[in-house]
């Protein structure tokens, strides 16, 4: 009769299996959400984005829902304001984006409180405050099979003053692709590229400009903006004052010589272009210019102020939401004309709780301790044959 070692070895496989599924444990433990900040906002990145006219808003916290934990809101703001400025044209953010879902009017009050002016939200189309403007995607997204040009288009031809889009590189842990065909009809596309924040304080200060003719074949233009919405960044706007003759030889102020801008200009600054009898000219606030022509301009001007920079019918922002890491949404836009509202958030962190340390003093413990027993167990098992086989080969030679 010969012994098998499989049937003495069961024990030390159900111990095996057991070393296993400690192993796995740590795998299935309960986790607390944590967060770290995004360095880049601070580092190259950051400075970088804010330079070519990117404006940095927020998207609210890791694993905090505002329409229930208000202070969320806040949280941001300072995670935020702590790190960088909002924009080139003002340090306090102004554009914060909204979950998804119903929003009650006590959360557009808490986003209020913390002075944001521009709220992003697909399904609201008004809020109790005036001031405040609200943004929707009207123009889809960036992404490749999710986007397209359709309804890009559809969104352009409906007249709207502004299309927005959004972009997000990526969606846990797969690496989003942009739509190439409709990154180049939206670059191609003869528009205004700005952002939420410029976009709401354009309209808040915008203002009728005054002049007036100080002979000499000049004239003097100048506006002072409106008051009551003082979170506003001050930013310069477009009028457009007919009713002269003449050219315009140079626009200059205190601050030297205006630039002559293309018709085609997308991004907002100060200048100046004319276009027949019509003079499209675009000025920071409490900065008087003059203007001098060629001729006596026989000055009988009307000023028209312009919905859109530069005379432009339409404006464009894209919205890069959730953006807990600026280096990963930006490194496919360094020579885009768009412009990106960079909704950020800390970056989630998993940390593991007390479990976890547990489990790995148990394991610590139980490893050494069952290879000693398998060991031990396995030499028996061996002694244990040996003398059962010796038995059978006695038995078999007496017979």
């Amino acid at each position: 009769m010969r012994v098998c070692l499989t049937e003495i070895h069961a024990w030390p496989r159900v111990v095996a299996l057991a070393l296993f599924f400690l192993l796995l444990t740590p795998l299935i433990s309960p986790v607390a959400a944590e967060w770290e900040e995004d360095s880049w906002l601070v580092n190259i990145i950051g400075p970088e984005r804010l330079a070519m006219g990117d404006e940095f808003g927020c998207h609210g916290i890791p694993d905090k829902d505002v329409r229930i934990e208000q202070e969320a809101i806040k949280e941001c703001r300072d995670y935020l304001t702590q790190r960088t400025n909002a924009s080139k044209w003002g340090g306090e953010p102004l554009s914060f984006g909204l979950p998804d879902g119903d929003v009650e009017s006590i959360t557009i009050d808490a986003v209020r409180s913390q002075n944001f002016l521009a709220i992003g939200h697909n399904e609201l189309e008004s809020v109790a405050y005036p001031e405040m403007r609200m943004f929707n995607f009207s123009g889809g997204s960036l992404e490749k099979s999710i986007g397209s040009v359709t309804q890009f288009n559809e969104a352009k031809n409906s007249g709207a003053e502004i299309i927005n889009l959004y972009w997000q590189a990526r969606n846990h842990d797969v690496v989003v692709r942009p739509d190439s065909e409709l990154v180049s009809a939206i670059e191609s596309t003869e528009a205004w590229f700005t952002t939420w924040g410029e976009y709401t304080s354009y309209h808040l200060i915008q203002k009728e400009f005054v002049s007036s003719d100080i002979g000499n074949e000049t004239i003097s233009v100048e506006f002072e903006p409106y008051s009551e919405i003082s979170q506003a960044w001050y930013v310069p706007t477009t009028n457009v004052l007919t009713g002269f003759s003449g050219d315009v030889v140079m626009v200059y102020g205190d601050s030297g010589m205006l630039i002559e801008l293309d018709a085609e200009e997308p991004h907002l600054q100060e200048g100046w272009r004319q276009e027949g009898d019509s003079l499209f000219l675009t000025l920071m606030p409490n900065n008087p210019v003059f203007v001098q022509f060629d001729a006596n301009p026989s000055f009988n001007s009307t000023s028209i102020e312009k919905a859109g920079f530069n005379g432009h019918d339409v404006a464009i922002t894209v919205t890069g939401i959730h953006t807990d890491d600026l280096f990963d949404w930006s490194r496919r836009w360094d020579d885009t004309p768009m412009r990106f509202t960079w909704l950020v958030e800390p970056r989630e962190v998993l940390q593991f709780g007390w479990f976890l340390p547990t489990i790995a003093v148990l394991l610590a413990l139980a490893a050494p301790v069952g290879i000693i027993w398998l060991v031990k167990n396995d030499r028996r098992a061996q002694q244990a044959v040996s003398v059962l086989n010796s038995l059978d080969n006695l038995s078999f030679a007496e017979e």
